[in-house]
C-alpha cells in the first residue's frame, strides 16, 4: 500500500502570520502604551527647558528699609522663571553690577527686588552720622536696618550743677553700617553710623547735644 504525504498549505500559513501582525498593531494596549510614552516624553521636553529659562535677578539678603542706600553686599542673585507675557525688566538684572542709590520702599529678607523699588540718591535724602560706641552700650547683634534711638548721656561729674541727664537726641533713625572693634587691639568701641534726614549743615544741633557725652543706642521698631 502505497504512502500518503501531505503537502503543506503555504498559503495557510501566511494568512495565519498575516493576521498575527495586523492583531498586534492593531491591540489597542499597545497604541494606548505608545501614546503615555510620546506624552512622557513631551512633558519631560518641556520641564527640562522650564528649568533652562531662568533669569537672574536681585534680591536682598536682608530687610532693608526706605532710605537705606543700595549696596552690592546687601543684594544676592537669585534665578527666577518668567512666565508667558512676563516683563523680566521689572526686576533689577544680576546680570549687571548693582546700582547706586536708595531703596523707595521697604524690602523683606529675600525679597526680589523691583526696578521701581531704587531711585537717586539725592541731597535731600539726608546725610550719614558715624556715632562711637562702647560695647555694651548698644545691642550686641545692632546690624544694618535696625531702628535706633540715639541717647546722649552726660558724663558722670561731682561738680556738676545742676545734675545732667540723659536725653534722646535722635528718634527711630536707621542703622547703615555697623564696623566691630579690631580684634585682638583692645577695642571698647564700634563704630556705627546712622541715616538722619537732615541735611549735612543741619548736624550742629545733634552734634552739640552729643558732644562730650556717652551715646547710648536702643533699638525699636519690628
Amino acid at each position: 500500500m502505497g504512502t500518503m504525504s501531505v503537502v503543506p498549505d503555504s498559503s495557510l500559513d501566511s494568512a495565519w502570520a498575516s493576521r498575527l501582525r495586523r492583531r498586534r498593531w492593531t491591540d489597542p494596549r499597545l497604541l494606548v502604551g505608545l501614546v503615555l510614552v510620546a506624552v512622557a516624553t513631551v512633558a519631560g521636553s518641556r520641564v527640562v527647558a522650564a528649568a533652562d529659562d531662568t533669569t537672574p535677578v536681585w534680591a536682598v539678603a536682608g530687610q532693608v528699609r526706605a532710605g537705606d542706600v543700595v549696596r552690592a553686599e546687601g543684594l544676592v542673585p537669585a534665578p527666577v522663571q518668567i512666565g508667558d507675557g512676563g516683563d523680566a525688566s521689572l526686576y533689577l538684572p544680576a546680570d549687571q553690577p548693582p546700582p547706586g542709590g536708595v531703596f523707595t520702599r521697604d524690602l523683606a529678607a529675600g525679597e526680589l527686588v523691583p526696578a521701581t523699588a531704587v531711585g537717586d540718591r539725592t541731597d535731600d535724602d539726608g546725610a550719614d552720622l558715624p556715632l562711637s560706641v562702647e560695647l555694651g552700650d548698644a545691642p550686641a547683634d545692632l546690624a544694618a536696618g535696625d531702628l535706633v534711638d540715639v541717647w546722649a548721656v552726660p558724663a558722670e561729674t561731682a561738680a556738676a550743677t545742676p545734675p545732667q541727664r540723659a536725653a534722646r537726641v535722635l528718634a527711630a533713625v536707621p542703622v547703615v553700617s555697623v564696623a566691630d572693634p579690631a580684634a585682638g587691639l583692645g577695642g571698647t568701641t564700634r563704630q556705627v553710623l546712622v541715616r538722619i534726614d537732615s541735611s549735612p549743615d543741619q548736624l550742629g544741633g545733634p552734634l552739640t547735644r552729643l558732644a562730650g557725652s556717652g551715646v547710648v543706642l536702643v533699638r525699636v521698631g519690628d
